[in-house]
């Protein structure tokens, strides 16, 4: 599955980059896709989500439960595969006859019942949201009414990697993305690729010896990080589809190569602009918004909790 929230080529084309770069992206080609279409029908595949260890079904029996499932995408029907507002909805199932998550802007807890490949959700009861739904816009609104109607009644399960479907008697699906994505403010996003108009490179392409390039988008509405060679900060201003970056300025005054100095400009310049950008569960890509043919842009991904530096 290839994600193009934008319509230009430069956020399509760094989109399939970033699954070739990243691993979880990899279960993005099966996400959502009909399994017919990868040589599995919808009874071919495990009833179980794969797990991160080498556990066997009957060791876990219930693997849908217990995790928190994002709801990354869903279709109505043969509509077609409609992606989820960034944070939009959720769902965790207890295994012991129970669900609860968010629609999207409310709440909601459920009955349950898991049994071999499929899950039967019944007696549903909607809660307020955190907010009671005041800030919700249109998009969040009409992707809850869909949850709303997928979610209920008998769905059969089927599972690729880390994501799972969830598909109704009718044929519309929830498509699941094994346990929340990675936040976008405060996670550490690493940048590994740059893109101009239709031509793609690593960072460390023209300066091999570049040091990490990074930034942290943090809650006051400013971001931080390493170019390259120097560190900076600058105001970050996040929307719904864009992130406008501006008055990113360097607060260290090191002095690298010439390429790497080169390298670290081109990291301001696309940090010194409004983007549009994609969110995925660990990998973020931005372009030049609204994309032009000279747009210019970037491919991150999220730095595990677990690793040192």
């Amino acid at each position: 599955m290839t994600y193009m929230p934008f319509g230009g080529r430069g956020v399509r084309r760094t989109a399939i980059a970033s699954a070739a770069l990243l691993v979880s992206v990899s279960g993005l080609a099966g996400c959502g896709t009909d399994r017919k279409a990868q040589g599995q029908g919808d009874g071919g595949s495990s009833a179980a989500p794969a797990s991160d260890d080498s556990s066997t079904d009957e060791e876990n029996p219930l693997p849908l439960a217990g995790q928190h499932w994002d709801i990354w995408e869903l279709s109505i029907g043969d509509s077609g595969l409609k992606r989820a507002p960034r944070g939009a909805a959720w769902v965790k199932f207890d295994g012991a006859g129970k669900a609860s998550g968010s629609f999207g802007c409310h709440g909601f807890r459920a009955k349950a019942d898991i049994k071999d490949d499929t899950v039967t959700v019944r007696d549903r009861e909607t809660l307020p949201g955190s907010d009671g739904g005041k800030s919700c816009d249109a998009r969040h609104l009409d992707y809850e009414k869909d949850v709303q109607q997928v979610l209920d009644g008998e769905l059969k399960i089927t599972t690729n990697y880390s994501w799972v479907n969830l598909t109704d008697s009718h044929g519309s699906k929830l498509v699941l993305h094994k346990n929340r994505p990675v936040s976008l403010v405060g996670s550490e996003w690493r940048i590994s690729k740059l893109d101009h108009s239709d031509e793609e490179w690593a960072i460390d392409a023209h300066a091999p010896d570049i040091g990490k390039v990074y930034f942290v988008l943090d809650e006051d509405g400013t971001f931080r990080g390493n170019f390259g060679c120097n560190d900076y900060r600058g105001k970050a201003d996040i929307g719904p589809k864009t992130i406008t970056f501006s008055q990113a300025e360097p607060t260290t005054d090191k002095r690298c190569s010439k390429a790497v100095m080169s390298t670290e400009e081109e990291v301001r310049q696309r940090l010194d602009q409004t983007v549009g950008y994609q969110l995925g569960p660990d990998y973020l890509t931005a372009s030049t918004y609204p994309y032009h043919n000279l747009a210019t842009g970037f491919v991150a991904g999220a730095k595990p909790k677990n690793q040192k530096n």
